[in-house]
Formats: C-alpha cells, structure tokens, sequence
C-alpha cells in the first residue's frame, strides 16, 4: 500500500478540523459559509482542490465574535481558536481552529514558520454602497493592509510568487520600508483592521457584503443577494454549507473557476509535515 503524501495527511487533519467547526457551529446555532479554494473544491471536485492545503470558512461578524468567545468546553479534546486578542504571537487579522495533533512548516513567506494544521475563519462584513463612504472605507482599509504588509514583510508577503510588473514594483517598494515593523507594532495594524471593517455590520441594508481578509480583498465582493440563503455541497464525502449563488460568487473570485490553471499558478502554504500524532 502506498503511504499518504505530506499533502494528503494534511488535507486528512485539517477536514478532522472543519468537521468539529461545523459541528460546534451547528449546536451553537451560529452561520458559515465555505468560501475560497473550499468552495471551489466542492464545485469542481467535490473535495478538496487536488494541489489545495488548506481550508477556508466565513462567518458574518456577529456569529464569528460569539465562535472566538466559545468556552473551551464547547470543543472536543485537542480543538482550540487562535486569534490575535488571544494569542500574542498570532499574526493574523482572522482567527484559525487548530489542532496540536500537527505541525507544518509554512514556507509562504521569506521567514518559514512552524505552525499547527489549521482551517482559517474569516469574519464577513458590510460594504457600504457606491458613494463617498464607500470610496473612504477602501482607502482607511488599503492603508491599514498595506502598513501590515510592510511591518510584517518578511514574515507574510510571499516574494516568490509570480506577479504582475505592477506588483513587482509594490513589493520592492515595501522591501524599502520594511523597517517600519521595528518601530510599529503589528498588533495595531491586526486591531485597525478589523475596527475598520466593523464600521459596516454585515447585517444591515447595504447591497454588499465583504470576505476582505480573504485571499483577493476587494475582490471578495459580493452581493447580499447571493448569501441571502444556504444551501449544502458535497466536499470529501460529507456536505458542508456555503451561499446559494455559488456560480456568482465564484466567477467574482475566480472568473471562469471551472478551468483547472496551469501548473504555476497553484500555490500552497507548506511543503513539509514536522509533527503528526500517531492515531490511537
């Protein structure tokens, strides 16, 4: 019998994350969505996205703030949130349910990082309509991501990427100003953020909802409508939730999504498992 790749161990692990996830949130009476290269998986492969090594959920805001709050005894043995309120050395603006059981080496940034396997939660948030409010929102929150970025170049931004000759450009400008991190902390970026995104709850009557601390940021805007229900996929065998539109939601991410990209464009977080608990 061959033996699971790195990949695949993972994938197993981080599914035995999104299983307890669904199930905390089913009994706390709380929504998500599947979004991302998990929804997509689910569209197009009924599973995880083949080259894909990690798994991305939503919450609007409201039921994502009452997750974080959740008592320790609300989780199975082993399963606990990490966000940066909680956890000092968490670098993320969103929080991540994790499990012990595994550690990686995430090698997405100049810095490699041990980290334990994870599913990212990410908060949805209103977007205020067309208009001067709206033109206002994008520059507070470009600021607040870019200054992020650039305190935390080293240890967040992928160098290695394929970009466009203006991205080029954007990361040898913020190389230039890196130093800035030795002087601002992180932590103030992580709280502006997201006190920024929060001035729009996602329950109310704007036309737009906002998955910004998503891969694509302002591309991950989406109309209320296609989030006005819930509806079930098929992902590994079991059924996960995601929004109705789907078919909407993902050309806005991803075009036409049904195109499997050439080999280059498929990124990953990690290439190398350190530690995996033997099963019992």
């Amino acid at each position: 019998m061959n033996e699971l790749t790195d990949l695949r161990r993972l994938q197993l692990e981080e599914l035995r994350i999104l299983e307890e996830f669904v199930r905390v949130c089913d009994e706390n009476n709380l929504r998500y969505y599947s979004l991302g290269g998990t929804l997509l998986g689910s569209i197009r492969h009924k599973g995880f996205i083949p080259w894909d090594d990690d798994i991305d959920v939503s919450m609007p805001r409201k039921d994502y703030e009452i997750f974080l709050k959740l008592p320790k005894e609300k989780f199975k043995d082993g399963f606990e949130t990490v966000f940066y309120e909680k956890d000092k050395d968490y670098r993320y603006p969103w929080a991540r349910m994790i499990t012990r059981d595994m550690k990686i080496i995430n090698n997405m940034a100049n810095i490699p990082k041990e980290e334990f396997a994870w599913i990212d939660i990410i908060p949805l948030d209103g977007f205020p309509n067309k208009g001067i409010k709206r033109i206002f929102h994008k520059i507070n929150l470009s600021f607040w991501w870019n200054l992020n970025q650039i305190v935390q170049f080293d240890e967040l931004v992928d160098q290695k990427r394929k970009r466009s000759l203006f991205g080029r450009i954007s990361i040898k400008i913020a190389k230039l100003f890196k130093w800035l991190g030795k002087i601002i902390n992180y932590r103030t970026c992580l709280k502006q953020i997201n006190k920024t995104l929060m001035k729009y709850p996602y329950d109310t009557n704007s036309d737009e909802i906002i998955n910004f601390l998503a891969a694509y940021g302002f591309d991950e805007v989406f109309t209320r409508d296609s989030f006005s229900a819930i509806k079930e996929y098929e992902f590994e065998g079991r059924k996960i939730k995601g929004p109705q539109d789907y078919d909407s939601v993902l050309k806005r991410i991803y075009g036409n999504y049904m195109e499997i990209p050439p080999v280059e464009q498929r990124k990953k977080h990690c290439t190398q498992i350190i530690f995996e608990k033997e099963s019992d």
